[in-house]
């Protein structure tokens, strides 16, 4: 088991840092994209998203979750063991839960702490320069405590996907 850990920390990292470039990417080319992650008095200055952004958005939240699969796939393939056939529900709901749950430390501790820390300019929205929920750590920590249950959900759903492919390959 040990070793599915240690592999999960490990795809986490590579998780992380995929995320993290593309994430940055996004909040340099439209940081409107991400207003829904902004504090409230942020998000209430700046207004509505603007309809080219939605649609902006759903774009990118189909990249990122072709990302995510994409790395899941990854890190199965890559596991220490025969292969992902022989995975037991809860040695899968591990190694998910290890995986999104460095991503959810990571995000908050470095990503959204440092930009609260630095606010580099290309993440301020323009007219929302100098607002308190810039500098508002807890807004943030709130987020990782709300990511949480999203990720024991996210963790216990794949790993029950995992399961039943595996079930399945095992009775052919």
């Amino acid at each position: 088991m040990w070793s599915i850990v240690v592999h999960a920390l490990e795809s986490g990292l590579v998780l992380s840092a995929i995320l993290f470039v593309l994430l940055l990417a996004i909040l340099r080319a439209n940081p409107e994209i991400m207003l829904n992650d902004y504090p409230p008095d942020v998000r209430e200055k700046w207004g509505p998203m603007a309809a080219r952004t939605k649609r902006q958005r759903a774009l990118v939240a189909v990249a990122l979750f072709i990302v995510v699969i994409g790395v899941v796939v990854w890190s199965l393939e890559s596991l220490p063991v025969p292969g992902s056939s022989n995975l037991s529900f809860g040695t899968a709901f591990v190694h998910f839960f290890v995986m999104f749950g460095i991503f959810n430390v990571l995000d908050c501790f470095v990503l959204d702490w440092s930009l609260v820390l630095w606010q580099p300019r290309f993440m301020i929205l323009p007219g929302t320069e100098g607002m308190a929920g810039y500098t508002d750590y807890w807004f943030h920590f709130r987020g990782f405590l709300i990511g949480i249950p999203i990720v024991l959900t996210t963790s216990a759903l794949f790993a029950a996907i995992i399961s039943l492919v595996a079930a399945g390959a095992r009775t052919r």
